[in-house]
């Protein structure tokens, strides 16, 4: 009677090593879960902040172009369209620290008839290293 006893203790301890490890890598993929969407939800902040940022920019500089109870003057403001020119924007940069990069850009994209058009793009980077996002926006614009 007790050599089976023995047997079973045995029988035990394989049981007992095959929980540990069926529960070591259940609780290894659970992590590996957890950080992937750790990281997902990382870049999806930081491309959300990027994208509403650059939509803030070409709204302030749709501003600069047309402002109210005046004419305006989307050439002449959009040769020096510059991120450092444009005082607004720097306190729209400081308001979301982790978003070091901004660019803007107007161009001319031709003429129909009497009317010009310009397109203005803001693109704006976020993050570092791995988690580093880019979002643009671009306005059409006619004068």
């Amino acid at each position: 009677m007790s050599h089976k006893k023995n047997q079973q203790q045995g029988n035990l301890y394989i049981v007992v090593v095959f929980v540990l490890v069926v529960m070591g890598f259940l609780a290894t993929s659970l992590m590996r879960i957890e950080w992937s969407n750790n990281d997902a939800h990382n870049r999806d902040v930081l491309g959300t902040q990027a994208w509403l940022l650059s939509q803030s920019l070409n709204e302030y500089v749709l501003t600069q172009f047309y402002p109210l109870n005046q004419a305006a003057d989307v050439a002449g403001n959009c040769e020096p369209l510059e991120p450092t020119i444009i005082t607004g924007a720097e306190s729209l940069l400081a308001t979301v620290p982790q978003c070091g990069e901004l660019q803007l850009s107007c161009n001319e994209i031709g003429t129909l008839g009497d009317l010009s058009y310009f397109k203005v793009e803001a693109r704006v980077t976020c993050g570092s290293g791995v988690f580093q996002v880019e979002r643009s926006q671009e306005v059409w614009v006619r004068e």
